[in-house]
């Protein structure tokens, strides 16, 4: 996160809000606080305010002890639980990559911030902390965001531009992409962050020579990296991709009645040729539905659905990081990057509110798993596989090996195999050659239905 190095708050990339002076946890620093008179209109106003800011301090301090841990324990199992259930599964197609690649930064997002966290709470920065830590808990959360913006590039080109996709997002250009996006973010943020950065009095501080970069461009080159940017481009390519899911559901509902409607011209046109008694000459004329045209349409539907199922799972996943992410937006809007806090009760009610709105910012890297569980059949099916050890791909490698060639048994373990080789595939489609007819016909071989 931003770095917001004040006189007497810091704001620090491991997502809490430290405090001005060693080893308090009073976030404005140390005020006299003492009683005042009864009768005194003025002190008695002042006492109680001194109580309010001291009740919501209190408040924003345990916020800040203690959600990176719950998030901890929801997060990194389920991140990691993610990443064993994608490859598990026999093909890795782009979607499913990014999905992997999102799951692995988040899980490094919260295991960053958390040791930051306790280092931050046990004793006062020390250099591994500032540019080490620090740039790292940048460098995973901005990632992960972009991660999720690639996310919702591939959807929006499957969906908007479904005949370009297997050219544009193939498996070699989505791992390129993937590269060039976490060496370009990580060279950029330690030559950054991991540079300006040194301890200090107070926690770390900004180096001399930097502070006017620092506090006048940089914040906003952070905020903007890993909030405001990947915020605007995801709201942009979700309102597209809903866009074309209910252009693209009109045009299939438009074919699927003219086509009846062909049909049923066609079963006309049959009938009053057979009353003429060309009834066999039209029954010759009329191209016969194979069974192999059948298979092909099934598996094209089942494709199709599987999409539909992806496109869901990351639609709604980029929908609750908007969700998460709006209240820092908002508070950064309203706020401002570089603001200093005063001592008063308004501020108070806004130092507390930015703890909130970094836990829920902070909570959009363990609530990933969820999303896919509860929106995804195939994710949910095959994730049960994962936690039973039965998962099919994997025992499909160990019972191959355990068998040699050329026994009856292993033969009998490959055709048995080769009926269901797509078990654990989510959207990509084999090929399979039928020598139906005189010539070959090329029969789609996609996953098996939900």
């Amino acid at each position: 996160m931003a770095n917001l190095s004040h006189e007497t708050t810091t704001i620090n990339n491991i997502g809490i809000i430290n405090p001005g002076f060693s080893g308090g946890s009073n976030v404005f620093g140390t005020f006299d606080i003492s009683d005042h008179g009864d009768n005194d209109l003025l002190g008695s106003l002042k006492k109680y305010n001194n109580r309010e800011i001291l009740r919501l301090q209190e408040a924003a301090t345990d916020i800040g002890k203690y959600y990176l841990i719950v998030l901890f324990t929801i997060g990194v199992p389920c991140n990691a639980l993610t990443v064993a259930t994608i490859v598990s599964m026999q093909a890795l197609t782009p979607a499913t990559f990014y999905v992997a690649l999102l799951a692995v930064f988040d899980g490094c997002a919260l295991i960053v911030k958390l040791i930051g966290n306790q280092i931050s709470l046990a004793s006062t920065a020390s250099i591994f902390y500032c540019n080490v830590l620090d740039p790292l808990s940048s460098y995973f959360t901005i990632t992960a965001n972009w991660v999720l913006v690639l996310i919702c590039l591939e959807r929006f080109v499957s969906v908007c531009y479904p005949l370009q996709k297997a050219y544009i997002f193939t498996k070699r250009r989505s791992y390129i992409s993937a590269a060039i996006l976490a060496g370009f973010t990580f060279v950029f943020i330690m030559t950054h962050q991991g540079v300006m950065r040194t301890t200090g009095k107070e926690g770390c501080i900004t180096r001399p020579r930097y502070s006017s970069y620092y506090n006048n461009e940089w914040i906003y080159i952070s905020a903007c990296l890993y909030l405001f940017i990947p915020f605007v481009i995801i709201v942009c390519f979700t309102a597209c991709i809903i866009y074309g899911l209910r252009k693209s559901r009109k045009h299939h509902v438009s074919l699927m009645r003219k086509n009846d409607e062909e049909e049923e011209m066609k079963v006309l046109e049959d009938g009053a040729r057979s009353s003429e008694g060309h009834g066999k000459t039209s029954r010759s004329m009329s191209t016969p539905v194979t069974p192999t045209a059948a298979h092909n349409q099934k598996m094209l539907k089942d494709t199709e659905r599987v999409e539909r199922t992806i496109t869901l799972m990351l639609v709604a996943a980029g929908g609750i990081f908007l969700l998460l992410s709006l209240p820092l937006a908002v508070y950064y809007i309203i706020r401002g990057l570089n603001r200093r806090d005063e001592y008063s009760v308004e501020s108070a009610r806004w130092t507390l509110y930015r703890y909130i709105a970094f836990v829920f910012f902070d909570s959009s890297h363990a609530v990933n798993f969820f999303v896919y569980f509860f929106t995804a059949k195939r994710f949910r099916t095959q994730m049960l596989r994962v936690v039973t050890g039965r998962a099919s791909c994997w025992g499909r490698r160990i019972s191959q090996r355990g068998r040699k060639p050329g026994s009856s048994g292993y033969q009998q373990k490959l055709r048995l195999t080769s009926k269901s080789s797509t078990s654990c595939s989510t959207a990509t489609t084999g090929v399979l050659a039928s020598p139906s007819g005189p010539r070959k016909s090329t029969v789609y071989f996609p996953p098996t239905s939900e």
